[in-house]
């Protein structure tokens, strides 16, 4: 059911991405899931290496399985309704939310996860997820997180594109990291 690469990167093989994708969330430093929406409770069906490192979980334990897994055993809190919303929502294509998550050794992390959605002959399909550890030290630098995953939509964009494929949405809602940071910060 999975393929992997060298580098641990794990894609479900009967999703049938485009290699370029596959090879893009290879060679990428930032978080990376993409999740299938046209199958029941949208499945991650592919993450890369940096996934795994911030989540302490095998490309086994994940790939099949909806992100929720990384949420605390209480939930997520409020937030979940505003991710909720997005996902039903036609009108909203990329947004960033701070969700309490749980690595799979027990430790809490607050995560900002950035969702975009991805569509296919004007339906939506896949989401793709970054993830970014907010509250753990030595972590990646904000501003560079918002850098290496702006660049790296923008090669997903170009080899989506190649398959028929389109990410919906903005680079511009990268721009906002540093606040949702601080904020959380403050909470």
């Amino acid at each position: 059911m999975c393929a992997y690469s060298r580098s641990m990167t794990a894609f479900d093989e009967s999703a049938a991405l485009p290699q370029d994708i596959i090879d893009m969330f290879a060679r990428s430093g930032v978080a990376l899931t993409i999740a299938d929406c046209t199958r029941p409770d949208s499945p991650l069906v592919g993450v890369n290496q940096a996934f795994l490192d911030l989540s302490g979980y095998p490309a086994e334990a994940v790939i099949g399985r909806n992100c929720r897994f990384l949420q605390p055993q209480e939930g997520p809190g409020p937030v979940r309704r505003r991710m909720r919303q997005f996902l039903r929502s036609p009108e909203q294509y990329d947004e960033k939310f701070v969700v309490p998550n749980v690595t799979r050794d027990g430790q809490p992390f607050l995560n900002l996860v950035y969702m975009a959605k991805l569509a296919r002959g004007g339906e939506t399909t896949h989401v793709l997820g970054s993830q970014f550890a907010i509250d753990a030290p030595g972590r990646l630098d904000p501003a560079l997180y918002d850098r290496a995953l702006s660049e790296d939509l923008r090669q997903i964009d170009v080899r989506a594109r190649d398959a028929g494929w389109t990410l919906l949405g903005s680079f511009n809602v990268l721009a906002s990291s540093h606040s949702i940071i601080a904020r959380a910060r403050m909470d």
